[in-house]
């Protein structure tokens, strides 16, 4: 998938670029994010970050970009706003800014951005920032639109960054637009500052327009190193040509190796980072969704509570600690993360639907009702919050109501066996069987591994006296999850009522000590007397030792 290529020079001199004039009338934050997505690019490699589309020449697209998103060799591709990839075959630099200039081909028409003058900036100005960036829970990086304020302007910035603002940005939005109230850029977001003492506040930095426009002339190719010589990727370093990295930088090349599925170097490559600042909360952030995805989510948890000290105001760091207390069964602690996230935005739609969610699994069905709403209306096309709020309402039996969400999440994401299985419940509990097997059908064709859509339609082709068939769904169950008891005590009975007695013993049995070792006590005795009940017809072949165990409970 991704090309890997050194990255020789490529003159883009020729190319010019026009600042555009400060408008009088604002867009709407929708107005801007749809212009943004336009040219908001991102990249995936070694390194991972965001671009912005500057310029075209012929079919080759120019992307501006930070230098530490691609400071090391390796292989890089661009995500382009309609889902194409693009190996990366040339790169230029800036001396003493963090910028760097991509290269791509296409024969595709591809936006490019309008430059503002960041020289207008100024306190209290609305600014956007937008970028691509990873969160716990997401298999790959999303879109993301925050909107914050210009706090300040520093008089001696570092590698170009003069701009402070109170944005959320996330660990790869770092090479993206910042934009004003037109969707002009005025600025590339990239760093941030260290926590202050007295008011714990993180600003986000970015580097000015106008400092790339007066310094393109110096773009110079970018340092090319040895390469590797297999796909495998290599070992993280901490300095590269007698330069010691950016903490930036080493965020950037371990969420590549995330990316990949490379746990131990991307740990690696945050860990370095937080030796050179172990106040960054970015590298507690990446370190925390790595993390979560080797499902250790109390490890998540304590990096995601470092930046809540870090960056106390982040709704972004609230709503991500709270779904590691969700999955840690932490519920009370849970909700009050999420609803300090709704606090600090109150227009935070996934924070209303993992409230939401959370509510739902609490029985607090009108609740979680409430809360999906917000998120439905922060968001119309939320296939989870329509999903979630379908629930809520096969939790009140309104098994109608609960249809027509499942119809719009079905809808908005045709691939989601979760949804099907769902509706497929609700069409059992409306005695509808043949619609509520299609859909069972339907989820484990999606899903061919779903035991909770194979235990659905078990059920219903038991209604349906498909014995057999419910026999096989149940074996199924068993085969992909051992320790389902529910599954063996299902088969049981039927084999019972088969009159497959030394089969049906054996489920029970496999169940019973499943109840037990799971503490279903009430589900256990069940079991149990079902054993007895065979155990007293006597008409089985199975040696007495097999039975002595359970003997003695009866």
């Amino acid at each position: 998938m991704k090309c890997y290529y050194a990255l020789p020079a490529m003159l883009i001199g020729a190319a010019v670029v026009v600042i555009q004039p400060q408008l009088s009338i604002a867009l709407s934050p929708k107005q801007v994010s749809d212009m943004a997505k336009q040219f908001t690019i991102r990249i995936d490699g070694i390194g991972i970050g965001s671009g912005i589309i500057i310029d075209r020449k012929g079919d080759t697209y120019f992307v501006l970009t930070n230098h530490h998103v691609v400071e090391e060799p390796g292989r890089y591709e661009i995500l382009a706003p309609d889902g194409d990839r693009y190996p990366v075959y040339y790169g230029k630099e800036l001396p003493n800014l963090d910028l760097a200039v991509l290269e791509f081909t296409s024969k595709k028409n591809y936006n490019t951005a309008k430059f503002g003058n960041s020289d207008q900036l100024t306190e209290g100005m609305t600014v956007y920032a937008v970028g691509w960036a990873r969160i716990p829970g997401a298999d790959q990086p999303s879109y993301q639109f925050t909107k914050g304020y210009i706090r300040s302007r520093l008089q001696n910035p570092d590698q170009g960054y003069a701009l402070g603002y109170d944005n959320e940005a996330i660990p790869g939005m770092s090479g993206g637009p910042l934009l004003d109230e037109n969707g002009l850029v005025v600025g590339i977001n990239g760093r941030a500052t260290e926590p202050d003492i007295s008011t714990r506040t993180v600003l986000r930095l970015g580097i000015p327009i106008n400092t790339f426009v007066a310094a393109r002339g110096n773009l110079r190719t970018l340092s090319t190193r040895e390469q590797p010589t297999t796909n495998q990727q290599p070992t993280i370093n901490t300095a590269q040509s007698g330069k010691q990295r950016s903490p930036e930088s080493l965020i950037s090349s371990g969420a590549g190796r995330a990316q990949t599925g490379n746990y131990q170097e991307a740990m690696k490559a945050y860990e370095a980072a937080l030796r050179i600042n172990p106040n960054h909360p970015d590298a507690y952030f990446q370190r925390a969704i790595a993390h979560y995805d080797l499902k250790n989510y109390q490890a998540a948890f304590e990096d995601l509570n470092q930046v809540v000290r870090l960056t106390p105001n982040s709704s972004v760091a609230y709503m991500n600690r709270g779904l590691t207390q969700d999955l840690l069964q932490r519920n009370q602690e849970a909700l009050q993360d999420y609803s300090q996230a709704i606090a600090l935005n109150p227009d935070y739609a996934a924070a209303y639907l993992n409230r939401g969610a959370l509510k739902n699994e609490l029985q607090d069905y009108q609740g979680g009702i409430s809360d999906l709403n917000q998120a439905i209306r922060l968001k119309p096309d939320y296939a989870l919050a329509y999903l979630n709020r379908g629930d809520a309402y096969i939790g009140l039996q309104d098994y109608q109501k609960a249809i027509a969400d499942l119809d719009e999440a079905i809808k908005l994401q045709p691939n989601s066996a979760v949804a099907y299985s769902r509706r497929g419940f609700a069409y059992r509990q409306l005695k509808e069987y043949n619609k509520a097997v299609l859909d069972y059908n339907i989820a484990i064709g999606i899903q061919p591994d779903y035991t909770s859509a194979y235990f659905g339609r078990a059920f219903v082709r038991r209604r349906l006296q498909d014995e057999r068939g419910a026999l096989a769904d149940y074996s199924k169950i068993i085969s992909l999850s051992p320790e389902f008891a529910e599954a063996y005590y299902n088969r049981g009975l039927i084999y019972q009522q088969l009159a497959a007695n030394e089969k049906a013993l054996l489920d029970f049995q496999k169940a019973a000590d499943l109840y037990q070792q799971q503490g279903k006590t009430e589900y256990y005795q069940d079991t149990i007397q079902r054993i007895r009940e065979l155990q007293n017809q006597k008409i089985f072949k199975i040696p007495k030792q097999m039975l002595n165990k359970y003997i003695g409970k009866l």
